[in-house]
Protein backbone atom coordinates (compact mmCIF):
# COMPACT_ATOMS: atom_id res chain seq x y z
CA UNK A 1 0.00 0.00 0.00
CA UNK A 2 1.26 3.43 -0.90
CA UNK A 3 1.77 6.08 1.84
CA UNK A 4 0.22 9.56 1.93
CA UNK A 5 1.13 11.86 -0.93
CA UNK A 6 3.75 14.56 -0.29
CA UNK A 7 1.13 17.25 -0.95
CA UNK A 8 -1.33 15.95 1.66
CA UNK A 9 1.51 15.47 4.15
CA UNK A 10 2.63 19.06 3.61
CA UNK A 11 -0.93 20.41 4.01
CA UNK A 12 -1.39 18.45 7.23
CA UNK A 13 1.93 19.73 8.56
CA UNK A 14 1.01 23.33 7.70
CA UNK A 15 -2.35 23.00 9.46
CA UNK A 16 -0.74 21.55 12.56
CA UNK A 17 1.91 24.29 12.72
CA UNK A 18 -0.48 27.14 11.96
CA UNK A 19 -1.24 29.61 14.75
CA UNK A 20 -4.45 30.66 13.04
CA UNK A 21 -7.39 28.87 14.75
CA UNK A 22 -9.52 29.12 11.59
CA UNK A 23 -6.93 27.42 9.38
CA UNK A 24 -8.19 23.93 10.21
CA UNK A 25 -11.73 24.71 9.12
CA UNK A 26 -11.04 26.05 5.64
CA UNK A 27 -12.47 23.97 2.84
CA UNK A 28 -10.26 23.29 -0.14
CA UNK A 29 -12.21 23.83 -3.38
CA UNK A 30 -12.44 20.07 -4.03
CA UNK A 31 -14.07 19.28 -0.67
CA UNK A 32 -17.84 19.26 -0.37
CA UNK A 33 -18.38 18.49 3.34
CA UNK A 34 -17.32 20.30 6.48
CA UNK A 35 -15.35 18.15 8.89
CA UNK A 36 -14.74 20.77 11.59
CA UNK A 37 -16.87 23.68 12.76
CA UNK A 38 -15.84 27.13 13.92
CA UNK A 39 -17.59 27.98 17.20
CA UNK A 40 -15.93 31.27 18.20
CA UNK A 41 -17.53 34.70 17.60
CA UNK A 42 -17.12 35.80 14.00
CA UNK A 43 -15.34 39.04 13.19
CA UNK A 44 -17.24 41.72 11.32
CA UNK A 45 -14.30 41.80 8.87
CA UNK A 46 -14.94 38.15 7.96
CA UNK A 47 -18.71 38.67 7.73
CA UNK A 48 -18.26 41.62 5.36
CA UNK A 49 -16.41 39.30 2.95
CA UNK A 50 -19.22 36.73 2.66
CA UNK A 51 -20.26 36.17 -0.93
CA UNK A 52 -22.63 33.24 -0.50
CA UNK A 53 -24.10 31.14 2.34
CA UNK A 54 -25.03 27.45 2.22
CA UNK A 55 -26.54 25.06 4.73
CA UNK A 56 -24.87 21.67 5.05
CA UNK A 57 -27.25 19.05 6.38
CA UNK A 58 -26.03 16.10 8.45
CA UNK A 59 -27.31 13.46 6.07
CA UNK A 60 -25.86 11.28 3.35
CA UNK A 61 -22.22 12.07 2.70
CA UNK A 62 -21.87 14.87 5.26
CA UNK A 63 -21.84 14.00 8.95
CA UNK A 64 -22.04 17.50 10.45
CA UNK A 65 -24.72 20.14 10.19
CA UNK A 66 -23.05 23.45 9.35
CA UNK A 67 -23.49 26.89 7.87
CA UNK A 68 -20.88 27.34 5.14
CA UNK A 69 -19.78 30.92 4.50
CA UNK A 70 -18.19 31.27 1.08
CA UNK A 71 -15.62 34.05 0.79
CA UNK A 72 -13.75 35.04 -2.36
CA UNK A 73 -10.90 32.53 -1.90
CA UNK A 74 -12.06 30.14 0.81
CA UNK A 75 -15.03 28.71 2.64
CA UNK A 76 -15.54 28.61 6.39
CA UNK A 77 -17.71 26.07 8.24
CA UNK A 78 -19.62 27.58 11.14
CA UNK A 79 -21.53 25.79 13.89
CA UNK A 80 -25.28 26.32 13.30
CA UNK A 81 -25.77 27.69 16.83
CA UNK A 82 -23.02 30.31 16.59
CA UNK A 83 -24.52 33.44 18.19
CA UNK A 84 -22.60 35.98 16.13
CA UNK A 85 -23.75 34.23 12.94
CA UNK A 86 -27.37 34.29 14.14
CA UNK A 87 -27.06 38.02 14.87
CA UNK A 88 -25.56 38.61 11.42
CA UNK A 89 -28.44 36.70 9.78
CA UNK A 90 -30.92 38.84 11.72
CA UNK A 91 -29.19 42.06 10.60
CA UNK A 92 -29.18 40.84 7.00
CA UNK A 93 -32.86 39.91 7.22
CA UNK A 94 -33.77 43.37 8.56
CA UNK A 95 -31.63 45.08 5.93
CA UNK A 96 -33.16 43.05 3.09
CA UNK A 97 -36.69 43.37 4.47
CA UNK A 98 -36.69 47.03 3.48
CA UNK A 99 -35.49 46.12 -0.02
CA UNK A 100 -37.51 42.91 -0.57
CA UNK A 101 -40.68 42.83 1.55
CA UNK A 102 -41.98 39.42 2.70
CA UNK A 103 -38.58 37.80 2.25
CA UNK A 104 -38.18 34.53 4.14
CA UNK A 105 -34.51 33.51 4.20
CA UNK A 106 -35.33 30.04 5.49
CA UNK A 107 -32.13 29.90 7.53
CA UNK A 108 -33.48 31.30 10.78
CA UNK A 109 -35.32 28.08 11.58
CA UNK A 110 -32.20 26.03 10.92
CA UNK A 111 -30.13 28.17 13.27
CA UNK A 112 -31.98 26.86 16.34
CA UNK A 113 -31.50 23.20 15.46
CA UNK A 114 -28.57 21.43 17.06
CA UNK A 115 -26.16 19.30 15.03
CA UNK A 116 -27.47 15.84 14.36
Amino acid sequence: MKGPSPTSSLLLLLLLLSTDPTAAILLPPSTSCCTQLYRQPLSSKLLRKVIRVEVQEADGDCHLQAIVLHLSQRSVCIHPQNRSLAQWFERQRRRLQGILPNLNLGLTGKMGQGPQ
